[in-house]
């Protein structure tokens, strides 16, 4: 199935919603419109039972090179960018796996997006940057922290600071890309990937993990230690523990049902 919005698409198929950001005739660059279907696509995956895992894209050949500038310039003579607005970090609560095929060009806004995907594949020479410094900007929301935890403390500073264009293959080998992809093949190598986390995968499990990526990098290794028996509790009180070793005992693939969203 496929609804079209404004500026993102959202559609569904084996357990994988794919969300392309669409604004191929502005290369899909960003804009607080953008910024708030994409949210609500997030949500309506959160919500959707027979979505189990995300793939992110852009339409065309671009990923998201950055703000508009046209957004830009209104900013710059004072206008607010957007009232109530949620964090950037946004993707990292979302409690089913997010994958960026990055398709194309991918800086700024669209860079910090992207790193709060849980996995990101890019389609080889897309371009990357920053450019937060060049705009006379600081890194926004939490780009340097997860940045730094991503490729290192003193190659983070590199990418801000500079604001250079740096291509998916220095990215895979700085860690911040996870696969490269052929021209024209990365959405399908992401979504066959989340493909297999849906068909195979527990759903409360992979939203307990999601968590402890995310969260435990705040927490020191004793009170990772504790959450993680804290949560191993919630877990075995689940059907999909059961599900799980009775999969093994009769050696079939496990059938898991949807995710129900649980507090952890």
């Amino acid at each position: 199935m496929s609804d079209e919005q404004d500026v993102v698409r959202y559609e569904v198929g084996d357990g994988v919603a794919v969300i392309t950001l669409n604004r191929p005739e502005r290369r899909n660059m960003w804009t607080a419109l953008m910024e708030h279907e994409f949210y609500a696509a997030l949500d309506r995956a959160t919500g959707d039972a027979e979505v189990r895992a995300i793939v992110v894209t852009g339409a065309g050949t671009s990923f998201v090179p950055g703000l508009d500038p046209a957004v830009l310039d209104e900013v710059r003579d004072g206008k607010r960018y957007a009232t109530n607005r949620r964090p950037q970090t946004y993707a990292t609560t979302v409690p089913k796996p997010i994958i960026g095929a990055i398709n194309g060009a991918c800086a700024g806004i669209g860079l910090a997006q992207a790193l709060n995907f849980d996995l990101r594949f890019a389609v080889r020479g897309a371009k990357f940057s920053t450019a937060f410094a060049k705009r006379g900007l600081p890194a926004e929301d939490a780009t340097a922290w997860v940045l730094s935890r991503l490729v290192g403390p003193a190659r983070a500073f590199d990418l801000l600071v500079s604001g250079r264009v740096f291509l998916a293959e220095e990215a895979f080998e700085m860690g911040l890309v996870q696969k490269l992809s052929e021209p024209g093949e990365v959405v399908a190598d992401a979504v066959a990937y989340a493909r297999e986390l849906a068909c195979h995968v527990s759903p409360v499990a992979m939203a307990m993990m999601k968590s402890q990526v995310w969260r435990d990098s705040e927490a020191t290794l004793e009170q990772a230690r504790v959450r993680a028996q804290y949560l191993l509790t919630i877990a075995k009180a689940q059907p999909d523990f059961q599900e799980g070793v009775r999969s093994l005992v009769e050696k079939r693939p496990p059938r898991f049902a949807p995710y129900s969203r649980l507090e952890f």
